[in-house]
């Protein structure tokens, strides 16, 4: 039997707080990363870590769990189709 395992790779950087609470983020992290000046980014904390993410990931993930499955309408769809159809009932109170 042959059993295999994905290897992961971390790089430690060592960064200084500033008086003002500012961390640099290393170069090479900013580049390997796509982080340019500008990026909104959250912070959050997780058992004892500070985890940087930058927005933009944030707002991908939400929409791919938003994403419907194939053959259903989006959220939006649904939502105009709602909107429709209480038009429609309201037309046929008056």
């Amino acid at each position: 039997m042959i059993c295999s395992s994905k290897i992961e790779t971390t790089m430690t950087y060592q960064v200084v707080i500033s008086s003002k609470g500012q961390v640099v983020i290393p170069a090479e992290l900013r580049g390997r990363l796509g982080l340019k000046k500008g990026v909104r980014a959250m912070w959050r904390e997780q058992d004892g870590q500070l985890i940087l993410t930058p927005i933009e990931r944030i707002l991908d993930e939400i929409q791919g769990f938003l994403k419907p499955r194939p053959g259903e309408p989006s959220a939006f769809e649904e939502s105009l189709a709602e909107r429709e159809r209480q038009r429609q009932r309201e037309r046929e109170e008056k």
